[in-house]
């Protein structure tokens, strides 16, 4: 009987033999630390993913910790990363309800729509009550107009939340907001779920128009009964219309009303917080949301703007993350700042280092034409290389050749 030290685990020594200069484990060829980095890079060509690249190597070959290697190969190909799936969203942050109407607005341009009009849409955070003016216009010169005009009738708010569109942006538009001392909070780029009061308003008001068109009617006659339904109506969460809770009274409507309801505000805020809560979980369980990793100084991929199918997910050149801000990021690019949710980002695995070695020259194998003889030479064979993995020694007997 041979003697063979190998550093493994039992569980394996009697499946290791030698043919020649090769050693095998049953009929897969074990791999030397030497040549494993090629390995992995020939087995990673058309780039499969982890499962099936386990699958193509564990039929002809092995090494210790050969599964590890290949999930890290996998997952730090520049190429890869490249093309695969953003992440999930973070859990929704709920806003809790304010002290009192008028105070935070949010804002948003709808349109344009087939007649050429834009709607401006401002929501009270409070009350939910909406004001929605046509315009025909969107400038920062006419946004700063019309604002100008409904502030005239509710007062300044305290603060207004937009989208980064061109007229928000603006220098005119900066200006308007420090003369009148309100803040104006925008929103993290490309992300209009930051702005979700105004937004979800937005749907309802574009269904409105596409019913008014489909019945041959002039939608803004209809737009019009819209509001006042709209603005008339209970919430759903307070129990209160909006027009009561923006005016501290109920409007007079074709509908007749013979009975009052009353509730006081702790009950409303009490209903506000149980009704976000529950729709938090449920929002968060659909969409699969999970926390975020990122932290600042991590170099991460950003989601890019595909103009065709072929292009990748994600930008080719890595960022570095500056800070994070809730499920807002700050990046930095070569000095210039972008800013994003962590949705638009993804934590970039770098590939590792390869140990640059010289490939020896192949083995030559017999010819098949007969089964190959299994033999050791010399008879007593001790294999101890520290290149097949790094664990204690174990001593495996190898039979000897046969006659």
């Amino acid at each position: 009987m041979g003697t063979l030290s190998i550093q493994g685990r039992s569980t394996f020594r009697n499946e290791l033999c030698a043919i020649g200069q090769i050693i095998l484990r049953l009929t897969r060829i074990v791999i030397p630390k030497t040549l494993r980095a090629r390995i992995l890079e020939l087995g990673h060509e058309g780039h499969p993913g982890i499962v099936v690249m386990k699958r193509n190597l564990r039929s002809k070959l092995w090494w210790p910790g050969m599964d590890r290697s290949v999930e890290k190969t996998c997952r730090s190909c520049h190429g890869c990363q490249l093309v695969s799936a953003p992440s999930k969203p973070e859990p929704m942050i709920r806003t809790q309800l304010l002290d009192a109407p008028w105070e935070q607005l949010a804002a948003d341009f709808m349109g344009p729509l087939p007649s050429g009009d834009y709607l401006f849409v401002l929501v009270d955070y409070y009350s939910k009550y909406k004001v929605v003016e046509v315009m025909r216009s969107t400038t920062a010169e006419k946004t700063g107009q019309f604002l100008k005009k409904i502030l005239s009738f509710f007062g300044l708010p305290l603060s207004i939340t937009t989208d980064n569109g061109p007229q928000f942006a603006s220098e005119v538009f900066a200006t308007y907001m420090h003369e009148n001392q309100i803040h104006h909070h925008r929103i993290t780029p490309l992300w209009p779920l930051a702005n979700g009061e105004v937004e979800r308003q937005n749907r309802s008001l574009m269904k409105s128009i596409r019913i008014a068109q489909s019945e041959k009617k002039n939608w803004k006659d209809e737009f019009d009964n819209y509001l006042m339904r709209y603005r008339s109506s209970p919430h759903c969460v307070t129990g209160k219309s909006r027009s009561e809770l923006m005016f501290g009274r109920k409007m007079r409507t074709k509908i007749s009303q013979v009975y009052d309801f009353h509730m006081d505000d702790f009950e409303i805020r009490d209903q506000d917080a149980e009704i976000k809560e529950k729709g938090k979980d449920y929002g968060d369980k659909k969409r699969g949301c999970t926390q975020s990793n990122v932290i600042p100084g991590d170099k991460v991929l950003v989601k890019q703007h595909r103009e065709n199918k072929l292009d990748p997910t994600f930008k080719p050149e890595p960022m570095i993350v500056k800070a994070k801000h809730g499920n807002s990021v700050i990046l930095d690019s070569n000095g210039v700042e972008y800013k994003r949710n962590v949705t638009h980002v993804k934590t970039y695995i770098e590939q590792p280092l390869c140990q640059e070695t010289t490939v020896p020259s192949p083995v030559v194998m017999p010819p098949m034409d007969s089964p190959p003889e299994l033999h050791v030479d010399p008879p007593v064979k001790t294999i101890d290389s520290p290149e097949l993995c790094e664990t204690e020694s174990i001593p495996v007997e190898l039979p000897t050749s046969r006659p």
